[in-house]
């Protein structure tokens, strides 16, 4: 598993879609961890001061061609996007990574510097799930707010 961590961090900072194809299992799903484990439906925030407004994402489950989608959108949008990784625990086809994402919004020029928790999951030797936990909150003041 721990290649597999390896190769996606280093695809991930080449901007390199065509690798993470190849890494990603015909049946790979993107979830984006901010909904109850595997619900597509999206809620919305919270907290009173972002009543109407809402995090980037039209859903939260992705299949391998609309993660390569939204991938291949967020290597356009900025020059630097960096993911540094700090851990990995593996077992057998599971494994929990700890990264930092790191990069500037060229339209506001805020800094982004994420903590990601990733869990993945491999079968035939690919990616076939990665679901996402992360700040959601400093996503939106970064990506979204005015």
């Amino acid at each position: 598993m721990r290649h597999i961590a390896d190769e996606f961090v280093a695809a991930w900072n080449d901007a390199d879609a065509d690798r993470l194809e190849q890494l990603f299992h015909p049946d790979f799903r993107w979830h984006i961890a901010v909904t109850d484990h595997d619900d597509p439906n999206m809620r919305s925030l919270q907290s009173e001061l972002l009543d109407g407004m809402n995090l980037p994402w039209q859903q939260s489950i992705y299949d391998k061609a609309e993660t390569l989608e939204v991938f291949r959108g967020i290597f356009a949008a900025t020059d630097q996007f960096q993911l540094e990784l700090k851990s990995v625990i593996a077992d057998g086809d599971r494994a929990a990574i700890e990264a930092v994402g790191d990069a500037i919004n060229p339209l506001n020029g805020r800094r982004y510097q994420n903590l990601y928790c990733y869990v993945f999951e491999r079968r035939d030797d690919q990616l076939v799930l990665f679901r996402e936990y992360q700040d959601t909150l400093h996503l939106f003041d970064v990506w979204v707010a005015e």
